[in-house]
């Protein structure tokens, strides 16, 4: 009799676990999934692939470069260790370009003057200066000096403007081509008055210039991309002039 009820319970228990066995593969059968991949991506500042053209300077030149590109500053007719004669002009004409695969930017250049004494008798007026040209305005009065003169720049930070406005300009590629912004200035002027006496002595007479190139997409916690973009250019011109 024992074993009989024991035959039945384990007859019970079988058809227990096919029913919910059943229910398991019910439930299985009807389901969906889905998943998407996100890609993300980094934007970039590429090397433009040639150099500024040096009668064009606001395009790329259509010669082969040699020495290669190395950079993203270019001075097309500057001679390394230009001899300063006082009343004379010398070459210099820096020019800021991207890739033709880069993203659109704002530029900003920074000059750093360090030829005559900060010391020497009426130093600023024998310092030499530069003459912006019109796709580039100085970024803030506090940013730069003058030589007292109106236009004419001893040092500082500067912005490309593209039309002489008085905020940054997109430097954007176009036509699968580098960008240029032109030149900042393209001569520097040596003062009649500026005498030898008055030239730094302790270290070479240095004229550095620096360019930063900042993503044209970056707000930050500013309310647009452009005053971020000043921003950050003014934070950065400051590690320039205590270089």
């Amino acid at each position: 009799m024992e074993n009989k009820k024991k035959k039945r319970y384990g007859i019970i228990a079988a058809l227990l676990l096919l029913v919910l066995a059943a229910g398991v593969g019910t439930y299985a059968w009807l389901t969906a999934t889905q998943t998407k991949v996100n890609e993300f991506t980094v934007g970039s500042i590429d090397k433009p692939e040639v150099k500024p053209d040096p009668d064009q300077p606001n395009k790329p030149g259509d010669k082969p470069t040699d020495p290669s590109v190395d950079g993203y500053l270019f001075e097309t007719k500057w001679t390394d260790k230009s001899k300063m004669i006082p009343g004379t002009t010398i070459n210099k004409n820096p020019n800021v370009g991207i890739g033709k695969d880069s993203d659109s930017s704002y530029v900003f250049i920074y000059v750093k003057n360090a030829i005559v004494k900060t010391d020497a008798e009426n130093a600023l007026a024998k310092t030499p200066y530069f003459t912006l040209n019109s796709n580039w305005k100085p970024v803030a009065t506090d940013q730069v000096k003058t030589n007292g003169s109106e236009g004419q720049y001893v040092s500082g930070l500067f912005m490309y403007t593209a039309d002489g406005t008085s905020t940054p300009a997109e430097l954007t590629p176009a036509d699968g081509k580098a960008a240029y912004t032109g030149e900042l200035f393209s001569t520097v002027h040596i003062p009649a008055g500026m005498n030898n006496a008055d030239v730094v002595k302790d270290k070479k007479p240095t004229m550095t210039v620096s360019c930063y190139i900042f993503g044209a997409d970056q707000k930050g916690n500013e309310t647009d991309a452009a005053a971020n973009a000043v921003a950050q250019a003014k934070e950065w011109a400051k590690t320039q002039a205590q270089a």
